[in-house]
């Protein structure tokens, strides 16, 4: 459904979404350092599902509103979707992994947040704005 509103709303209200998403992720990035390391694979689980949930979303925009011939945007779009690619890898890594070294999960999960957080950063101040319509 959330695609189908995507594919359907303007561009102002498939970036207001994602913006959304940002903030819920990141917030649940903070919760996610404010709890007990036992307490984390939860708020884990429930980030990767957002997360994922977020890239088909942002991809279905991105590939029904981005024509191919539009230089720069087209240029921003691959970028986005190959660092989409490298946190999924990460994701995956996270998924698959059965250690009981609480610690070197969460290092590995720290950094993927941090790639999560610089790949926010970069669309918004880069890709979104070409998204939106120009202002008047």
């Amino acid at each position: 459904m959330a695609n189908t509103q995507l594919e359907s709303g303007s561009n102002e209200t498939g970036i207001r979404t994602l913006r959304d998403d940002h903030r819920k992720i990141l917030a649940l990035f903070q919760l996610y350092l404010a709890i007990s390391q036992d307490s984390r694979r939860a708020t884990v689980d429930q980030i990767l599902e957002l997360l994922e949930e977020h890239f088909r979303k942002e991809e279905t925009l991105l590939t029904t509103r981005v024509p191919p011939h539009a230089d720069r945007k087209h240029e921003l779009v691959a970028h986005v979707l190959r660092e989409h690619d490298e946190v999924r890898a990460m994701m995956e890594e996270l998924r698959g992994s059965e250690t009981d070294d609480d610690q070197a999960l969460d290092e590995f999960f720290e950094d993927m947040m941090q790639t999560v957080h610089v790949h926010f950063l970069t669309e918004e101040r880069d890709l979104f704005p070409h998204l939106q319509p120009p202002p008047g």
